[in-house]
C-alpha cells in the first residue's frame, strides 16, 4: 500500500488557533467591560414576551424579548436558571411591563452572530430602568473567553509538537 503525501496544514492550523485565541481575547474583554462602555438605547417598551413562537421554537421560558419604540430590532436575553446555564448576575425582568422606559446595553454582535436572525440583538449586557438594575450580564463572555484561549494555545502547543516529530507539515 503507497504511503500518501503529508499535506502541509501547518500554517493554517496554527492560523486558526491564532483566530480562536484572538476571538477569545475579544470575548473575555467585552466580559469584563464596564456598563458605559456599550452602545445603549432609552426608550419605551412596546412589546415585552417570554415565549416569542415565531423565532424562539426552543424557548423554554429561559428567554425574554423585549423591543423598545423605534428600534430596529427586538433584543433576546437569555435568563436561564437552569443548572449549568450561565445565567445573569442579577435579573428581575419580569418586574417590567409595557410602556415601562428603560435603557439597555448592548454590544455589537460577533463575526459568528453576522448570519443570525437579523430581527433579534442576544448581546444584551444591562438594563436600567430609573438608573435601577433589572439585568446584569452573567460571566458567559469572560468564561468563554478563558476557554478560546486556552484551546487556541493547547492546540497551537500540539500543531508545535506534531509539526517537531514530523507528524503534519
Amino acid at each position: 500500500m503507497a504511503k500518501t503525501e503529508q499535506k502541509p496544514i501547518f500554517k493554517k492550523s496554527i492560523l486558526a488557533c491564532l483566530l480562536i485565541t484572538v476571538f477569545g481575547l475579544y470575548l473575555t474583554t467585552r466580559g469584563t467591560k464596564d456598563k458605559s462602555e456599550f452602545e445603549s438605547i432609552k426608550g419605551k417598551i412596546d412589546y415585552f414576551d417570554k415565549t416569542f413562537q415565531e423565532i424562539n421554537y426552543r424557548n423554554k421560558g429561559n428567554h425574554r424579548f423585549i423591543h423598545i419604540v423605534d428600534f430596529p430590532v427586538i433584543f433576546d436575553i437569555f435568563v436561564g436558571k437552569e443548572t449549568g446555564d450561565f445565567s445573569p448576575k442579577f435579573e428581575k425582568l419580569d418586574e417590567l411591563k409595557i410602556g415601562d422606559e428603560i435603557t439597555v446595553y448592548y454590544a455589537e454582535k460577533t463575526p459568528f452572530q453576522k448570519n443570525t436572525d437579523s430581527r433579534l440583538n442576544k448581546t444584551v449586557q444591562f438594563i436600567d430602568r430609573n438608573e435601577q438594575p433589572y439585568f446584569i450580564r452573567g460571566n458567559k463572555d469572560k468564561y468563554g473567553g478563558y476557554a478560546a484561549i486556552a484551546f487556541g494555545i493547547i492546540m497551537s502547543i500540539i500543531l508545535l509538537i506534531l509539526k517537531k516529530v514530523g507528524k503534519i507539515k
